[in-house]
């Protein structure tokens, strides 16, 4: 067992219950460092269904976007970035069969992200360009 609040001059040995704040089991789980961090914080939340359901709206809506944009401008250059989220949507699906694999699940979702926002980037700028 560990003291919680036993600094440099007082040892988990040496401090008694009644200088000490609190007792604290080992192996309760503490976050050491960004990758524990990563791996017992985020992880539960990009492996959750919601976030895959809502990034598949997105992809879905920014398609449509370039795709409406393409008629309305009457110019293919709105379709630049649907590539982008065609590979952001592999990168959905691969997210959702990671399972339980923390590291593939992490990789495919920066991908994911990061297609996104280039593609939403490369929208932006063919809006600016072409209007």
């Amino acid at each position: 067992m560990s003291v919680e609040g036993a600094g440099p001059g007082q040892g988990a040995e040496t401090a008694t219950a009644a200088t000490a704040d609190t007792v604290v089991p080992e192996g309760r789980g503490d976050v050491r460092g960004i990758s524990d961090l990563t791996y017992r914080i985020l992880t539960p939340y990009l492996s959750h269904t919601l976030v895959h359901r809502v990034m598949r709206i997105v992809l879905i809506t920014l398609t449509v976007i370039c795709l409406v944009a393409t008629g309305v401008r009457l110019s293919p250059l709105p379709l630049l970035p649907i590539p982008l989220f065609g590979f952001g949507y592999y990168c959905l699906r691969r997210v959702r069969a990671a399972g339980d694999d923390d590291r593939t699940l992490l990789v495919w979702f920066s991908l994911l992200m990061a297609g996104l926002l280039v593609g939403f980037w490369i929208l932006s700028v063919a809006g600016n360009h072409v209007g």
